[in-house]
C-alpha cells in the first residue's frame, strides 16, 4: 500500500453549470485525483487566522475512506455528495472547451498542473469534502481510491466568497435526528456484527420494537415523523436516550459481562426495566406528570440498573421480583414529580453528572437482601477517615 505518486498533471472532464449565483464545472473523477489536485486550508487562530476548514477528525476521515473502499453491493449502493473545490490560483489549471460531437454541449477539459502545487500554498481549496479526500490518495496503510465521485469546481472565487459558501453549506444542513440515524444503522448492520460492535444499540432496539414483552415496547420514539405524537400516541422517550441508558448499564455492571450469551444480557436488562415499571408504577404510567421517563430519569435509572443487576447476580438471581425488592428500598429517596420541591426533588436536574449523583444516592439506600447496607457503612467509614485527616 502506498500513496498515489508519479502524477504531474490531472485531467478531469466537466460540464459548465449554473448553481444559483455561481458558474461552476461539474463532473466525476477518481477520488485520488481530486485529492491530488486540491488542498485543505485549515483555520488556525494563531498560524492561519484566514483559514477556512475546521480541524480534521482522523476518525471521520478514516470512516469516509472505509466507506469508499467498501465492496460494491447491489442492494446497498454507496453515493457521495459533490466535493466542492475552488481554484484560487488560475495558473495551475488550463480550461479547454471540448468540441466532440459525442459529448454534451458545454463540456470542458480541466488540466491541473500538479508541479505548480508542490509548495505549501493552497492553490485549489477544498470548500467542502476535506474528510472524503484526506486519505483518498492513500498512505503507507491505505491504497489510493480510484472510485469516481462527483465534484463541483469553481474558478476564481475570492476568499470571502469561499468563506460564505462554506458557511452556507455547513450552517444550512440540518443534522439527521440521532434516534432516526441510530435505528437506520441498526437495521443495516448484520445482527452478528450489531451484537459484537453495538451491543447497547442491539439491546435497545429489542426493548423498543422487537420484543412485545418488553416494558418499553411501543413507548419509544424511533425518530422520523412526529405525527404519531401529534395524534396522541404516548412515546415519551426517544431511541437515542434508551440506547445511551443501556450502554450506561452495560458499563456500570461488572457481572453482566460474565453472561457470555447476548440473549441472557438482554433478558436481565429487560427484567430490570420490568421491575422499574412495577415499582414506579404511577411514575411510569403518567409520564407527563413525572420526570422518570424524561432523559434525567432514564439515565439515572440506567446507572442504578448496573448496581442492582450486580447485587442480584451476586446472589445467583436475575428475576424481576429480586430487582423489585432492591428498587423498593430506594423508591422513596427521590420525588420524581415535575412539581416537587425540597431535597427529594429532581426538578431542574439534568446532565450526566446529575444522573450519576441521583443513581449514587439511590444505590446508597440498598441493603443486600438478608444482609446489611454495605455501601452506607463503607461511606460512613470513608467520611470518618477523611474527617480525622482534616483535624
Amino acid at each position: 500500500m502506498a500513496k498515489l505518486t508519479g502524477l504531474s498533471k490531472v485531467e478531469v472532464l466537466a460540464s459548465e453549470s449554473r448553481n444559483l449565483d455561481t458558474i461552476c464545472y461539474r463532473g466525476s473523477a477518481p477520488l485520488a485525483h481530486l485529492a491530488a489536485l486540491s488542498q485543505a486550508d485549515v483555520y488556525d487562530q494563531d498560524k492561519n487566522p484566514d483559514g477556512l476548514q475546521r480541524d480534521l477528525s482522523p476518525k471521520h476521515a478514516a470512516e469516509a475512506y472505509d466507506y469508499s473502499r467498501r465492496p460494491a453491493d447491489r442492494d446497498y449502493p454507496r453515493a457521495y455528495p459533490e466535493v466542492v473545490l475552488n481554484v484560487r490560483d488560475k495558473r495551475v489549471v488550463e480550461l479547454e472547451r471540448v468540441r466532440d460531437g459525442d459529448l454534451p454541449v458545454g463540456a470542458y477539459r480541466l488540466r491541473f498542473d500538479l508541479e505548480r502545487m508542490r509548495d505549501e500554498v493552497v492553490h485549489v481549496s477544498r470548500v467542502d469534502g476535506n474528510h472524503r479526500l484526506y486519505y483518498a490518495e492513500g498512505d503507507e496503510r491505505r491504497d489510493p481510491i480510484l472510485a469516481e465521485a462527483p465534484f463541483q469546481i469553481h474558478i476564481g472565487l475570492s476568499r470571502e466568497q469561499e468563506r460564505s459558501l462554506f458557511v452556507d453549506i455547513n450552517a444550512n444542513q440540518k443534522g439527521l435526528n440521532s434516534s432516526h440515524l441510530s435505528v437506520l444503522r441498526s437495521r443495516l448492520t448484520p445482527e452478528e456484527l450489531e451484537i459484537k460492535d453495538y451491543l447497547g444499540r442491539w439491546i435497545a432496539r429489542r426493548l423498543a420494537e422487537l420484543d412485545p414483552s418488553s416494558p418499553w415496547h411501543g413507548l419509544i420514539h424511533m425518530g422520523g415523523s412526529k405525527k404519531g405524537r401529534a395524534q396522541g400516541l404516548n412515546r415519551p422517550v426517544n431511541f437515542a436516550s434508551l440506547e445511551s441508558g443501556v450502554n450506561r448499564t452495560l458499563f456500570k455492571s461488572q457481572y453482566i459481562h460474565d453472561l457470555t450469551d447476548p440473549n441472557a444480557q438482554y433478558a436481565i436488562i429487560r427484567n430490570y426495566w420490568q421491575a422499574v415499571k412495577e415499582v414506579f408504577r404511577e411514575e411510569w404510567s403518567r409520564p407527563k406528570d413525572y420526570l422518570l421517563l424524561k432523559n434525567i430519569g432514564v439515565l439515572s435509572m440506567s446507572n442504578l440498573g448496573g448496581t442492582i443487576i450486580d447485587r442480584s447476580v451476586a446472589q445467583g438471581r436475575a428475576d424481576v421480583a429480586t430487582m423489585s425488592e432492591y428498587l423498593r428500598q430506594a423508591y422513596s429517596r427521590f420525588d420524581w414529580s415535575k412539581d416537587a420541591t425540597g431535597e427529594r426533588s429532581v426538578t431542574g436536574m439534568s446532565g450526566n453528572r446529575a444522573a450519576l449523583i441521583i443513581a449514587g444516592e439511590m444505590a446508597a439506600e440498598l441493603e443486600d437482601i438478608g444482609g446489611s447496607n454495605l455501601i452506607k457503612e463503607l461511606q460512613e467509614q470513608l467520611v470518618a477517615s477523611s474527617s480525622s485527616v482534616s483535624q
